[in-house]
């Protein structure tokens, strides 16, 4: 049964959805025919914002019976993609290799409200990664270029150069001193040395520069901690005889 001003009515659903959720010019939700199905239907498109789920809960609640078989696609930004390329590598398994497909950045996009960066540092890390990705062709679509270009070069390289926020005293002594496995989280990861692994390291540098010895000695504190838990386990295996 065809619904009556059916155009009308999905056209003010996605203009009251794209209020509704802030989108701004050039991602707002839109409502569409879709030219590349048989048969032709009517199709919500918008760009990053809420999720899929989000959309349709929402604009059922607006108006459900001009719905019907509508679909809802949602499109993601190239920063959109290079938060979740570097989210990826992050919070990857470490005993597997730092791989980011197309496909896990947008399965990470599709349970993300909002995919944006989290802070200063990210949006950072993103700027650039989206940047070094444009030289790039982008064979399998949107994202591709952004995500082989983080797997190829890892994470490290984009917080170096000029603008690039500081170095935690952990980062900064696992970016000098770390090596074989441990460079390879690093560069590709960000996944720090421990504070026990970065004092030894220049413990035995005879020409650690004074910005590494300041960095190791401030770590003191996590140190001690790390000390105080490992002879305390040791204790708890082998206590003492009575």
């Amino acid at each position: 049964m065809a619904v009556p001003r059916r155009a009308e009515r999905l056209r003010r659903i996605a203009w009251k959805l794209s209020e509704q959720y802030g989108l701004p010019r050039g991602g707002e939700l839109d409502a569409e025919i879709d030219e590349y199905t048989r048969p032709k239907k009517w199709v919500f498109c918008w760009r990053d914002g809420p999720t899929e789920t989000q959309v349709r809960r929402a604009a059922a609640r607006l108006d459900k019976d001009a719905l019907g078989d509508v679909g809802f696609r949602r499109e993601y930004s190239d920063m959109a993609y290079a938060v979740a390329a570097i989210r990826c590598l992050r919070e990857g398994d470490p005993e597997k290799d730092a791989f980011v497909s197309l496909y896990g950045a947008q399965q990470l996009l599709d349970t993300m409200k909002n995919p944006g960066p989290s802070d200063d540092r990210e949006r950072h890390m993103a700027v650039r990664l989206v940047a070094n990705s444009a030289r790039r062709s982008s064979a399998y679509g949107d994202g591709d270029a952004i995500c082989r270009e983080a797997t190829e070069k890892g994470l490290s390289p984009l917080l170096r150069g000029e603008g690039a926020p500081p170095l935690t005293p952990i980062e900064l002594l696992t970016d000098r001193y770390a090596g074989g496995r441990a460079s390879a989280l690093w560069v590709y990861r960000l996944t720090p040395m421990t504070p026990l692994e970065a004092f030894a390291a220049v413990q035995a540098d005879e020409k650690a520069s004074p910005d590494h010895v300041a960095a190791v000695l401030s770590l003191l504190p996590e140190l001690h901690a790390a000390l105080d838990a490992a002879a305390a386990s040791l204790q708890e295996r082998f206590p003492p005889e009575a």
